[in-house]
């Protein structure tokens, strides 16, 4: 069992990339696991006083494919690469302790990527400097040898706990299940996060893929983290929705 108490976690600014939207679900299920932790801790014997916290900035983002900001409908640019970049490094010089998350969706729908096969937007997320990623249902759109290159390409990992190739009956090649970072607090000392991605069964096994229950793979991942890993919490990272 971790030793927090509370993680306060923060989604340092909304970002809206292209037809994109932000996802919460990153932020949510750590706070979530967070305070699941910390509740057991209590009930475990209780706590006399409370005990250190940490703080923890993340931006989340998902379902990018386009790299032009586009028009808000007041005659104002939104999105786009070069507004989340300066975000990104904003948040890494004024916060110690800070991720920058991607949930999924950058290889289709847009008229680039019916060129690029999702190679465009790999250098925007290179460039914001991503921490992990997991997959998104478009991730699969140009089969596996697509989403491989693309992979490839990442300076980042992507997680995937529960996507199998039906040739190997492995995980999907290019990904791992999942990761664990080391931060620091004045308050606690050196903490340790972890971190999954899992994705939704798409009940489709034309891409040679398939997906195992995305709830028993995390609870096996939760699991794996808390119990051999030690780390204080846990992040899911998903494309669930």
């Amino acid at each position: 069992m971790g030793r927090l108490g509370l993680v306060t976690f923060t989604l340092a600014i909304q970002v809206r990339i292209m037809v994109s939207y932000v996802t919460k679900l990153a932020v949510a299920s750590a706070v979530v696991a967070a305070v699941a932790q910390a509740q057991a801790a209590d009930n475990c014997g209780g706590v006399a006083e409370r005990p250190p916290t940490a703080e923890l900035q993340i931006i989340s983002y998902n379902d990018v494919y386009e790299m032009k900001p586009y028009d808000d409908g007041n005659g104002i640019l939104v999105g786009g690469p070069s507004h989340v970049v300066p975000l990104a490094k904003t948040l890494r010089k004024n916060y110690e302790n800070n991720l920058v998350l991607f949930a999924g969706d950058t290889m289709s729908p847009s008229l680039w990527s019916a060129y690029f096969k999702g190679m465009h937007m790999i250098d925007a997320h290179n460039a914001i400097g991503v921490d992990y990623a997991c997959l998104g249902n478009h991730e699969f759109d140009f089969g596996i040898d697509g989403f491989l290159n693309v992979s490839a390409k990442s300076t980042f990992p992507w997680l995937n706990a529960n996507t199998y190739e039906l040739s190997s009956k492995k995980l999907l090649r290019g990904t791992i299940p999942n990761a664990v970072k080391s931060f620091k607090s004045a308050t606690m000392g050196e903490f340790k996060v972890g971190f999954f991605g899992v994705m939704y069964d798409m009940q489709d096994d034309s891409k040679g893929l398939y997906w195992t229950d995305p709830i028993v793979a995390a609870k096996e991942q939760v699991a794996y983290l808390r119990n051999t890993e030690k780390v204080d919490f846990v992040i899911a990272l998903t494309h669930q929705g």
